[in-house]
């Protein structure tokens, strides 16, 4: 049994980085062993005073690693993972091996580089029921893994409740709006892409409110219109305007272990598996982070406000229906036109020690 050639390996490498990472930036390194491969976690300083980091990057990973197992395989290769391979290395997540196999290939793998996130306003058309089932069993194979649709009104609608929360306090606390704006790149104007980062035309913000928005990048206006509520509008048209008129509502869920860390990897695999699945059938998604993020997230210090995440722990508890199901990623789904600007992603070889 071989492995795959060095040409082989880039192309896996490389369809590992295509897989979606918060605000369009990895936080790993590739480390090559004689047999395979090594994924190191970057930037793990920041997770003891931002925890909410931490679920978010090892959910990134785990649909790293996921697109990883799908270029292999259509590339004739099966791929075995350890995780947390060396406990005494917590920053190393994984150790992945190839070795030339039989198993066919998965049709996800051809919707890896067609897979973007698309903010603009969706049909408001419900989608076939068929389509919908296609998702669900996209998540079936990551064990413990759960696709919920927020079809009722009353779940719906306590989905919505936990989005505009979460969007108005980013709004509103001075570490939320630095973190959210940080990674905007507004030199590049309205029109370009980028690699990393997030361009101001993949927003999808209306071309009378873009020299405002601009503007509120500046915790100093911010600060000031937020004395006025002006928070609670800009929540209320980040999160709850583009959700309320998406005609599905869905959430990844994970059945709770022993290992939150391994739950939160197996979260970002259902997630790729999902959105891929979306891409497939030619519909928009857009993940919806906030909600879950600030769940996690240590309150207090121009962070969440304590209250306000006790709420939302209590929302998103409503949501699942099940102390046992853990709530990773909410987002919504539809059809919509392409969107103005697709964010593309960094050579692999930036990635490589």
């Amino acid at each position: 049994m071989t492995g795959p050639t060095a040409e082989a390996r880039r192309a896996i490498l490389q369809a590992g980085l295509q897989a979606p990472s918060a605000e369009n930036r990895h936080y790993l390194r590739f480390v090559r062993s004689d047999d395979g491969v090594c994924l190191d976690a970057t930037a793990t300083e920041v997770w003891a005073d931002q925890p909410h980091q931490k679920p978010m990057a090892l959910m990134s990973y785990g649909a790293v690693v996921e697109n990883m197992r799908l270029r292999a395989l259509e590339l004739g290769f099966e791929q075995q993972v350890q995780w947390w391979p060396q406990p005494a290395m917590p920053a190393r997540v994984a150790c992945v091996q190839w070795r030339s196999s039989g198993v066919p290939a998965d049709p996800l793998s051809a919707a890896i580089d067609r897979r973007h996130t698309n903010r603009r306003f969706y049909a408001r058309d419900p989608l076939p029921r068929e389509m919908l089932d296609r998702l669900a069993a996209a998540a079936q194979p990551v064990a413990g893994a759960h696709l919920l649709w927020m079809s009722e009104p009353k779940r719906r609608a306590v989905a919505l409740r936990a989005i505009r929360i979460a969007e108005t306090e980013r709004f509103r606390r001075e570490a939320l709006h630095r973190e959210m704006f940080a990674n905007v790149r507004f030199e590049l104007g309205w029109q370009a892409s980028c690699d990393e980062g997030l361009p101001p035309g993949a927003l999808e913000i209306e071309g009378p409110i873009r020299l405002p928005f601009a503007g509120f990048r500046h915790w100093e206006c911010m600060r000031v219109l937020s004395w006025f509520g002006t928070h609670y509008s800009l929540g209320f048209r980040a999160g709850y305007v583009p959700c309320a008129l998406s005609p599905h509502l869905g959430l990844i869920a994970v059945a709770r272990s022993d290992s939150p860390d391994r739950d939160a990897v197996a979260a970002g695999q259902a997630l790729q598996r999902v959105w891929l699945a979306a891409a497939d059938l030619g519909l928009a998604f857009q993940p919806i982070a906030a909600a879950i993020a600030l769940s996690h997230q240590r309150p207090g210090g121009g962070w969440v406000s304590a209250a306000t995440q006790t709420r939302l722990r209590e929302l998103l508890a409503d949501i699942t229906g099940d102390a046992n199901l853990q709530p990773w990623m909410l987002f919504r789904l539809g059809r919509a036109k392409a969107p103005s600007v697709v964010t593309g992603r960094p050579p692999v070889e930036r990635y490589l020690d």
